[in-house]
């Protein structure tokens, strides 16, 4: 009986000594299971920070791409802007170089358009001797041949023939540049009032009596059939048309000298 009683104690301080074993076994392995989750946790959110900071950086990375796309798309414009700006200001010039090459006179055909420029025109007469005191007319000389297609260089002449280069006294008195109206040394002639309309004036009425087919003064479209009626006078050895052609032809070489 007092054996069975130490057996007994034996084996209850086995079962406790087992039961405190399987506490602190237990109690370790929760602890570990806690740190385990606690490292999970901050694992994790660690990934997620570098995934922010990762799609931040590849963001920025996508604008920068974009910006230095558009930059270079600008860049390219710019060039064919560039190219397109300087392959016109060279057709331009050509354009400008064969106009100046084509500005011409011609004794027998007076509807024959120069092409010439007011400025153009003002240079010409500033550098043909004589004919600075009617640079002030080339406006008028210009104006002439654009609306009434007779050429500037032969109203320049004309102009300078029947006038002295503006400064007769019915050029400055009365504004009559052309000797309209003035058939003799006598005649009063046509009173303008403006040297401006006194050449307009005159060019129409070229245009519309001595240049047009069926015209009242219609002869032909040279400086001599001009001169049959427009200065009949000056027909018989006086040589109005030769003086004309002769004034006409030396604006024409002082432009070709300034120009070409």
């Amino acid at each position: 009986m007092r054996l069975s009683k130490k057996v007994v104690s034996l084996i209850c301080l086995a079962s406790l000594t087992l039961g405190f074993t399987s506490s602190s076994k237990c109690s370790s392995t929760y602890n570990s299971s806690l740190s385990s989750i606690k490292f999970d946790a901050n694992n994790k959110s660690t990934v997620e920070q570098m995934s922010v900071v990762k799609s931040n950086s590849d963001d920025k990375s996508e604008e920068i791409a974009k910006e230095e796309a558009r930059k270079a798309k600008e860049a390219e414009e710019l060039k064919v802007l560039e190219e397109e700006k300087s392959r016109l200001e060279n057709e331009k010039a050509k354009l400008e170089q064969e106009r100046k090459s084509s500005v011409t006179y011609s004794r027998e055909n007076i509807t024959l358009l120069s092409h010439i420029t007011q400025s153009e025109m003002r240079n010409v007469l500033m550098h043909y001797k004589g004919a600075s005191t009617m640079s002030h007319l080339s406006d008028a000389l210009v104006e002439a041949e654009n609306q009434y297609g007779v050429n500037a260089f032969t109203m320049a002449a004309i102009v300078a023939l029947e006038s002295g280069f503006a400064t007769s006294r019915r050029a400055v008195e009365d504004n009559n540049l052309t000797g309209y109206e003035v058939y003799s040394d006598d005649s009063e002639g046509r009173l303008f009032s403006s040297q401006y309309e006194s050449v307009l004036h005159t060019a129409r009425h070229l245009s519309k009596n001595y240049l047009s087919p069926g015209g009242v003064y219609y002869k032909g479209l040279s400086v001599d059939a001009v001169q049959v009626s427009y200065c009949p006078d000056e027909g018989k050895g006086k040589n109005w048309d030769g003086k004309v052609d002769k004034l006409a032809t030396g604006f024409l070489k002082v432009y070709k000298e300034l120009y070409l």
